[in-house]
């Protein structure tokens, strides 16, 4: 049994996004009548308050996702950890001049799961001064300090970027520049320091039909420090599972293309990224990998059909050799039965191939969906 919820609410200067959705499955051996549960469930929820006659704003965040400490993948999300993460933070902003802005801001973070999964908090502190140079640019240096614990390791990192951005009618352009230090304090005492050069780069082409995207961006940072330096993610693309990792440095190359008219009964989604991480720890280096595609077909009035495929692998020092990969397959029918109900079949097909000292898996799931939509609006 499978379910999701969500909705928006906005009144003033008050937004409230949320989005959440889980799986419980039980199986019986019939052999000795055994039963076995697995659940999983992700989600999110974001509230803003941000008045643009007020120097103030704040925000509250929550999401809940599997986790996993390891590199390994399994085709069934409900076999990772669930953890839950609560941010909240608030920020100040003073007009030094009619075309600059300064804003502090504070952000704290702080998880709850299972076993050492419970023991990971973060505060960020940071300042931002904006200037407009045109009526479609802006520049801005970035600071910010955070603070994280996480298995009694301590880690403050400092980070001051340089950044410039263009918004024009067909698109959008950023470019941020600047370093990452890094000062690491573990249980038995010892201390390290690590430096790295950050930055980020970011081009997006929009019209009326469809929207692509192309990101660079290389930071550094790790688990806990995320819980306060980034809020909830982009609800349409919620991971089925979330890597835990220690101090990284990450460099990360992200396209994505969506087309509302791919042909007269065609939409098509594609999005692609590679990673590399290497370890301020250890000094490993890994490589990830994920791309994945949508295809959605109007067969009539009030039926539809969707093919998606996904995704996601992970290699060492070689980036040419895989050491897991994971496909994912869905392919699902839909039929509208009245305005806001809608019956559909879906096919779910997962398989996992691993070069480690483990075997293949594979899964087929077919689920039977009823979705029931309303909507509440309110006018004055």
């Amino acid at each position: 049994m499978s379910g999701v919820v969500g909705g928006t609410l906005e009144r003033g200067a008050n937004a409230l996004t949320l989005q959440y959705g889980g799986t419980v499955d039980t199986s019986w051996e019939s052999a000795d009548s055994d039963q076995s549960d697995n659940s999983t469930i992700t989600g999110a929820a974001l509230y803003t308050h941000q008045d643009p006659g007020s120097r103030l704003d704040f925000n509250l965040g929550h999401t809940v996702n599997s986790v996993r400490n390891d590199t390994g993948f399994v085709v069934n999300p409900s076999s990772y950890d669930v953890q839950n993460n609560l941010s909240g933070g608030a920020g100040l902003r003073f007009y030094p001049g009619e075309l600059t802005t300064l804003r502090f801001s504070g952000q704290a973070g702080r998880s709850f799961g299972e076993d050492t999964l419970n023991d990971q908090k973060s505060v960020t502190a940071s300042s931002q001064l904006s200037r407009r140079l045109t009526e479609r640019s802006t520049g801005s240096l970035n600071a910010s300090r955070s603070w994280s614990e996480e298995r009694r390791t301590d880690i403050t990192i400092d980070t001051v970027q340089l950044v410039y951005s263009y918004e024009a009618e067909g698109g959008f352009f950023s470019i941020g520049g600047g370093g990452s230090k890094a000062n690491s304090e573990y249980p038995d005492g010892t201390v390290s320091e690590n430096e790295a050069i950050t930055g980020f780069l970011e081009r997006s082409w929009v019209t009326s039909d469809w929207r692509t995207a192309i990101a660079y961006d290389r930071s550094m940072s790790d688990s806990a420090t995320d819980l306060s330096t980034g809020l909830p993610p982009e609800f349409s693309f919620l991971p089925d599972t979330v890597r835990l990792r220690e101090l990284v440095v990450t460099d990360s190359l992200l396209f994505t293309h969506n087309n509302q008219r791919i042909c007269d009964v065609c939409d098509l989604g594609i999005y692609a990224e590679g990673s590399i991480l290497e370890s301020q720890v250890s000094g490993a280096t890994t490589h990830e990998y994920r791309a994945g595609t949508t295809l959605g077909v109007q067969l009539t009035a009030l039926q539809r059909l969707t093919f998606g495929y996904s995704w996601e692998a992970d290699a060492d020092e070689d980036a040419n050799i895989i050491v897991e990969q994971l496909h994912r397959f869905t392919t699902s029918w839909s039929r509208q039965l009245a305005e806001n109900t809608t019956f559909g079949v879906q096919l779910d097909q997962s398989y996992l191939r691993s070069r480690l000292a483990r075997s293949d898996e594979e899964q087929f799931e077919l689920r039977f969906v009823l979705t029931h939509g309303f909507a509440m609006s309110r006018q004055r």
